[in-house]
C-alpha cells in the first residue's frame, strides 16, 4: 500500500499483465484478445490514466459486449468505418488499429473510424503503438468514436519513455478498491494446489500416481 496515499496501491507490470488477462477471461473476453487488452491497460495506467479503474467500474459492459463481432460498415478508399458492436477500446482498439496500419501506404495515410465503442479516453496508447511499429499515427476521439490516422508524413509526438521506465521500476498506481477487485477477478482462474497435486505434478517422484497403482 502506498505510504503517500492509503487509498491507492502499486501493481507491477507482471500483476497487471497476468491478473489482467485472468480478469478479462472471467469477463468473457476471448484468449486471443486478452494479451493486447492488458497492454492497453498497462500503458494507460503508467500514464496515470485510470484504465484498471475503468475496467472494474464497467465490468458489466465488458461482459455484455465480450463476444460482439466487429464489422466493417464502410470501406471507402483509405477511409474505413468499423462498428465495435459495443466493445470498448480495450478489446476492439487493436483490431481497428491493425486495419489502419494494413491500409496505410508510403506517404499516404489511412483512416479508420471505430464507432459504437467505449473507453475512448484510453486512445492515446495507439500513438505509442504506432511509434513502436515505426509508423506515424494520430488519434482523435469523440463520445463513442475513435479515429485512427496512420501513415503519411506527420504523426503524434508522445514521449512516454520516462513514465514507462518508472512504471516498470516502481509499478503503477491504482485506486485500492479497484485494484483489490482486479486481482480478485484474476485469481478466479487460479487452480487451488494441494499436497497431492504438488507431489504428482510439480516434482519428480519414483512413486506412481494412485490411478496407475490401481491398474497394476
Amino acid at each position: 500500500m502506498s505510504e503517500a496515499d492509503p487509498a491507492t496501491i502499486r501493481l507491477s507490470e507482471w500483476e497487471v499483465r497476468v491478473h489482467g488477462a485472468g480478469a478479462l477471461r472471467v469477463m468473457g473476453v476471448p484468449f486471443g484478445v486478452t494479451d493486447s487488452a492488458t497492454r492497453v491497460l498497462w500503458w494507460n495506467q503508467a500514464m496515470n490514466v485510470p484504465a484498471i479503474e475503468w475496467l472494474i467500474a464497467n465490468e458489466e459492459l465488458v461482459r455484455a459486449s465480450a463476444t460482439s463481432t466487429l464489422r466493417i460498415t464502410d470501406n471507402a478508399d483509405r477511409s474505413i468505418t468499423v462498428d465495435a458492436g459495443g466493445q470498448s477500446l480495450v478489446t476492439a482498439g487493436i483490431a481497428a488499429f491493425d486495419v489502419a496500419c494494413a491500409e496505410a501506404k508510403t506517404g499516404v495515410s489511412s483512416t479508420v473510424r471505430l464507432v459504437n465503442t467505449a473507453a475512448v479516453e484510453l486512445a492515446s496508447y495507439f500513438v505509442s503503438l504506432g511509434r513502436q511499429r515505426e509508423i506515424t499515427a494520430t488519434v482523435q476521439t469523440e463520445q463513442t468514436t475513435v479515429i485512427f490516422r496512420v501513415g503519411g508524413n506527420s504523426g503524434g509526438v508522445l514521449d512516454d519513455s520516462a513514465a514507462l521506465e518508472d512504471a516498470l521500476r516502481r509499478g503503477v498506481t491504482v485506486e485500492a478498491e479497484a485494484a483489490a477487485e482486479f486481482l480478485e477477478r484474476g485469481h478466479q482462474l487460479w487452480v487451488p494446489t494441494s499436497e497431492r497435486s504438488r507431489s504428482q505434478g510439480s516434482s519428480i517422484t519414483d512413486t506412481p500416481p494412485d490411478y496407475l497403482m490401481e491398474q497394476q
